[in-house]
């Protein structure tokens, strides 16, 4: 039921676009029972969702219907503290561990990923140090037909079978403004930087094949692999990414190991060695010896 996706949405911490623009930030907007449902409430809420999610409210009356799902959130958490569901240890848990997930994600963010830098030197030293063992690059040359219906997409697909030029019906059918006016030619492209659902069969077709219909976010594609090949990359600029992302792992490892000692350094750590030998075990020893260990 769609109004059930968009509650869970609703509850997700995602922050994406401002809201839209009401004015009265704290006027009341609905009321239920003795909960008050303001403007500066709704538009928080608006902002959490994520675009795509969004477009099903676009219409004249989407405000109206993410206002009653607002309003059916509310009731349906009201029934739940009538409940004493609220007052549950298990879920209690359940909260105070996703409240420490969050606070370690926070605390990481503060002190290691905001702090991290990459520079050009760094990433050319990376290269030079890596050149041999960096992965191979694999690339093919392929092409594709892009329309907005399965059915012409098929009609497509049999007259290939039956002979006809590639090229030729991108130009007249295809609807990717980039590739049409050049047969559907997409050039050389590189594993790891496509749609998976296009990269799926340009790296599983043998070159000259086409493939069958696929079903993208943009419509339907039809790909033709002309050849394929691997090579070793060259310089920094044919694994920028690939080599930034090393960098900056490199660099965060780093940085959490100096921070974890600090903190050990900063503090008084007790561990009872025989508990933890005994974990697991049916009898907990009567007497504990104690190993203070600071660190």
């Amino acid at each position: 039921m769609q109004w059930i996706l968009a509650l869970i949405l609703l509850l997700s911490a995602c922050n994406k676009s401002a809201g839209p623009a009401i004015s009265n930030r704290d006027s009341t907007l609905a009321q239920v029972n003795k909960t008050r449902i303001t403007v500066a409430q709704f538009n928080q809420k608006w902002s959490q969702l994520p675009n795509g999610v969004r477009t099903a409210y676009a219409g004249p009356n989407g405000k109206k219907d993410f206002l009653g799902e607002l309003i059916t959130r509310e009731l349906l958490l009201e029934k739940a503290r009538r409940m004493k569901l609220d007052q549950d240890k298990a879920l209690g848990d359940r909260v105070d561990d996703f409240k420490d997930r969050l606070l370690l994600d926070a605390v990481l963010h503060e002190l290691v990923e905001k702090k991290i830098q990459v520079t050009e030197k760094e990433m050319t030293a990376y290269f030079e140090a890596h050149r041999d063992t960096l992965p191979v690059i694999e690339e093919a040359r392929a092409g594709h037909i892009l329309v907005g219906t399965e059915a012409e997409a098929k009609t497509l697909q049999n007259r290939l079978r039956r002979g006809a030029d590639f090229a030729a019906l991108a130009r007249t059918h295809s609807i990717d403004p980039g590739s049409k006016d050049t047969g559907g030619d997409l050039g050389l492209v590189r594993k790891g930087r496509m749609l998976p659902e296009i990269e799926g069969a340009v790296f599983g077709l043998k070159p000259g094949r086409i493939s069958d219909v696929i079903k993208t976010a943009y419509g339907y594609h039809l790909v033709r692999v002309q050849s394929r090949q691997t090579r070793k990359p060259l310089n920094v600029g044919d694994v920028r990414d690939e080599i930034r992302r090393a960098v900056v792992k490199e660099k965060e490892t780093a940085l959490f190991e100096t921070l974890v000692k600090t903190l050990k350094a900063e503090s008084n750590i007790v561990i009872s060695d025989s508990l933890l030998a005994s974990i697991g075990e049916n009898v907990v020893p009567d007497h504990d010896s104690e190993t203070a260990a600071r660190r």
